[in-house]
């Protein structure tokens, strides 16, 4: 059995260069992307940090924010940032514009949680990198893999003890072009 998970990191710190504007400030059913999912981080684990290349305007929001690794690039230099932060032997990380995360598919993954290095989801087209519960021990993974100048995620994860869980097609939407925010915004929560 593994130990309680009471923190979540929320990688804040793409580019939003596909959609053509800052997607985390995006407005969607009254709040913007990154509330919609800190909320749901919230309602879930004990605390919540955010995680990014630098504060900038998210030191106007109430949450911790913590720098990315200089030692990776992408979202892989916010994974290990969040997990070398964590004081626990693991924490839940994940990307802050997954626009169909609920509450109840993170306190599944905490609750189905077994030590693995890297216990998340999985969507159609595979592993779900930057959705699910990272242990202390993956950082061994990735670290090799930054050194060697390879920051693909789902990569990394592959060559880690993991374990996921299926949820249906719909629990996948993120934002990241414009037709990515047309199908949410004719969502009906």
């Amino acid at each position: 059995m593994a130990g309680r998970i009471e923190i979540a990191y929320v990688l804040a710190g793409g580019r939003s260069s596909r959609i053509g504007t800052d997607k985390l400030s995006l407005i969607i059913d009254g709040v913007t992307l990154l509330e919609h999912t800190t909320t749901k981080c919230a309602a879930v684990l004990d605390q919540v940090k955010l995680v990014a290349p630098k504060v900038g305007k998210l030191s106007e929001l109430s949450f911790p924010v913590v720098l990315d690794s200089p030692s990776a690039a992408g979202p892989m230099a916010g994974v290990i940032a969040a997990v070398e932060d964590c004081r626990a032997e693991s924490c839940f990380v994940t990307a802050a514009d997954l626009f169909d995360l609920r509450a109840e598919v993170i306190a599944l993954l905490v609750s189905q949680y077994r030590g693995q290095q890297y216990f998340g989801l999985m969507e159609p087209l595979g592993i779900q990198p930057l959705c699910g519960i990272y242990h202390k021990s993956a950082l061994t993974v990735l670290y090799a893999r930054a050194n060697q100048g390879r920051f693909g995620m789902t990569d990394a994860v592959r060559q880690m003890d993991t374990d996921s869980i299926v949820l249906p097609q719909d629990q996948w939407r993120n934002i990241n072009t414009p037709e990515d925010l047309a199908s949410v915004r004719d969502y009906d929560a």
